[in-house]
């Protein structure tokens, strides 16, 4: 086996290193690697091998490639067996170890040659991979101290040729996206960075990755994402996310070409929902009007850590053999499952804690352990369809006709005007009409504001969608401190239900919506009514309530509270 290593000191975080360290697609871009196209083999165990098939110069290389091994933020390596050419065994990978307030990274190569005249090309190799992977970061460095404007020069200057980034198709843009009311620094950014990025950072984006790449919120740049595809510059497409590794499958024009049976993972090699919260996806990608990105669209590595951010560690582990792992994470609660393995395993970890893999069975298993804590950069159908941006001007991206996805986790909330039939009779129908048209236009600020928004109105009633409970509790208490004069009667409910189509609409549907209905009816008015879960999102000052009510569709009495807003 021959072996290259280098060790360099970088005046960087490791955490802040490691996060362009561990985008091994981008990494594989940026070093001029050439495209991989990849096919998945399914285990009967489950999981599935991978195989790769690239060129170099005259020769087509094809390999299989193990998982990619990483514990975050300290190590990555990969294996391949390459079915022809030089090498029979190549592996590469890199260390990062805390020295101060840097990071000491070694860079690592090894190649088993194949036969007498591999023996040069393997030395090569190995030192073309270290070195290489020492230069990716030390442009990664001098674009984290500031010193340039991107961490991937070499591929953003050779991705943009001069007819997409020309400035009459900026002008074309700007004036686009001023019509749909989009102004000043974040038009000439969002323009800048569809006409200027590399094919594969404007194809099937993430919002809320763009966001925290911009280091601003994520529902603003959700919004302007909107914004732009209203204004011709973006197109919206949904995907299928697995909730295991939570790749993205292809992607679909429209909601209602989502379908409700079960999808596949070629990963994983499992079948799962799809969840309306969790298991679909926003994406967006540049128009082809505006730039033909798509064409130049790669694939370079589709294993590596950052397309799992959510997994701290990975490891395969051979058959009947077991494995102690060092690790530097943080003390707390971890979760730790299996493609081979049905069943998953929460485990307490205390800080540093070495972890012990044993595989019992006669084939290799995958190990992942994930992090509860981890903040996804997915922003999923139920965030997406619940605010009033999405509401007011994608109406008509609903669901196919009889088709019902599951909603996990939604919070569902009710209001009702007290009075209103003694209004209409005392103010007459015009004057009652304009007050409640206000009433909801004041209604719909808040519930945006908190990140909700309006399903559909009944009468002098609303049925509102929340993704976050605290954000709906927030919001409840918000229309109770502005509804006056106005008196409202309020109630709230979370829980799981069902996304369907109704009325050419996106609604909701099942036991937390009838619930939340029959818990509103409990209102007095200018009170809020909610379950014994949500009170711990009310603030502790509050006056509150404790009662039970028997209500339609219950077995036993629930236990609410009233509160005092």
């Amino acid at each position: 086996m021959i072996r290259a290593e280098k060790t360099l000191l970088f005046p960087i975080p490791r955490e802040a290193l490691w996060e362009l360290l561990s985008d091994t697609e981008r990494l594989n871009r940026e070093l001029k690697l050439p495209s991989v196209a990849f096919t998945f083999t399914p285990r009967p165990e489950g999981g599935s091998p991978l195989r790769g098939q690239t060129t170099f110069g005259p020769i087509t290389l094809r390999y299989v490639e193990e998982p990619y091994r990483w514990v975050k933020p300290s190590l990555w390596w990969v294996q391949r067996f390459p079915e022809n050419g030089p090498v029979s065994v190549y592996r590469v990978g890199v260390q990062l170890e805390t020295e101060g307030g840097g990071t000491r990274l070694t860079a690592w190569s090894e190649a088993e040659p194949r036969g007498v005249g591999g023996r040069f090309l393997a030395q090569r190799i190995v030192q073309s991979s270290v070195n290489g992977l020492l230069r990716a970061c030390t442009s990664f460095a001098a674009f984290l101290e500031g010193r340039q404007a991107t961490p991937y020069p070499i591929h953003a200057n050779s991705s943009v040729t001069p007819s997409t980034s020309d400035g009459a198709a900026m002008q074309r843009t700007r004036a686009r996206l001023e019509q749909a009311g989009l102004m000043g620094e974040q038009a000439a950014r969002l323009i800048a960075f569809l006409l200027l990025s590399p094919p594969e950072d404007v194809v099937d984006f993430r919002p809320f990755a763009l966001a925290d790449r911009w280091r601003l919120d994520r529902r603003e740049v959700l919004k302007l994402c909107l914004q732009a595809v209203r204004a011709g510059a973006l197109e919206l497409h949904w995907r299928l996310l697995c909730p295991a590794c939570r790749g993205a499958g292809p992607s679909v024009e429209t909601l209602d070409a989502l379908t409700p049976d079960k999808a596949h993972c070629a990963s994983c090699n499992i079948s799962f929902g799809p969840a309306f919260d969790q298991d679909v996806e926003v994406c967006f990608s540049v128009a082809p009007a505006l730039r033909k990105a798509d064409e130049g669209v790669s694939t370079y590595c589709i294993g590596g850590p950052h397309r799992m951010r959510h997994v701290v560690m990975q490891w395969q582990v051979l058959a009947n053999t077991s494995e102690t792992i060092g690790t530097n994470l943080a003390a707390g609660t971890y979760r730790l499952r299996s493609p081979q393995i049905n069943e998953t395993q929460e485990l307490a970890l205390v800080q540093n804690a070495p972890v012990v893999l044993e595989n019992t069975a006669d084939y290799p298993v995958l190990f992942r352990l994930e992090s509860l804590g981890w903040r996804e950069d997915a922003a999923t159908a139920a965030q997406v369809t619940a605010l009033a941006e999405f509401r007011k001007h994608f109406g008509s991206e609903v669901l196919a006709p009889g088709q019902e996805l599951v909603v996990r986790q939604v919070t569902i909330l009710f209001t009702d005007l007290k009075g209103s039939t003694q209004m209409y009779a005392t103010q007459g129908d015009a004057p009652s009409y304009a007050t409640v048209r206000v009433h909801f236009e004041q209604l719909s600020k808040i519930l945006e504001t908190h990140e909700g928004g309006v399903v559909k109105t009944i009468g002098d009633s609303i049925m509102a969608a929340f993704t976050s409970p605290e954000q709906a509790v927030q919001a409840a208490l918000a229309i109770q401190r502005e509804a006056a004069p106005l008196v409202v009667k309020l109630g709230l409910c979370s829980g799981p239900a069902l996304a369907v189509t109704a009325n050419g609409q996106l609604d909701y549907f099942g036991q937390t919506v009838n619930l939340a209905s029959r818990i509103q009816n409990q209102s007095h008015g200018g009170d809020i009514v909610l379950p014994d879960e949500l009170l711990r999102f009310v603030p502790d000052a509050l006056p509150r309530e404790r009662f039970t009510a028997m209500l339609k569709g219950t077995d036993a009495p629930l236990v609410l509270w009233r509160i005092g807003a």
